[in-house]
């Protein structure tokens, strides 16, 4: 198996496709996160860390994807963006609904002074 770094390895169908498995693996972890926040009560200080690195760390990708696609005079992976874009909604229903389960209050019953 040959595992170089040249130019037919990043390069499908004349795309720019060798950070597509990062923006992948972002993404499953953004619907991991999801998945946590619906089922169990996290915090939001948890959640917007969270959320807050993955997308700076996509968008980074996504800037330095379009340089490297520029001077090597290819084409853009499309799928790059649309990853980009379901990480970022995926994380801001994260933190809606944690926001939303945090904002919850337990009633506390209320003992009159009778006996």
């Amino acid at each position: 198996m040959d595992t170089r770094f040249t130019y037919k390895h990043f390069v499908n169908e004349n795309t720019f496709s060798l950070l597509d498995p990062i923006f992948e693996a972002t993404l499953l972890f953004a619907v991991l996160l999801l998945i946590i926040v619906i089922v169990k009560k996290v915090s939001i200080w948890f959640c917007l860390l969270f959320a807050s690195l993955s997308v700076i760390v996509t968008g980074q990708l996504l800037w330095f994807s379009g340089i490297i696609v520029d001077e090597l005079n290819i084409g853009g992976s499309s799928k790059a963006f649309y990853y980009f874009v379901a990480i970022l909604l995926i994380h801001c229903a994260a933190i809606w609904i944690s926001l939303m389960k945090s904002s919850k209050r337990e009633k506390i019953p209320q003992h009159s002074g009778e006996v």
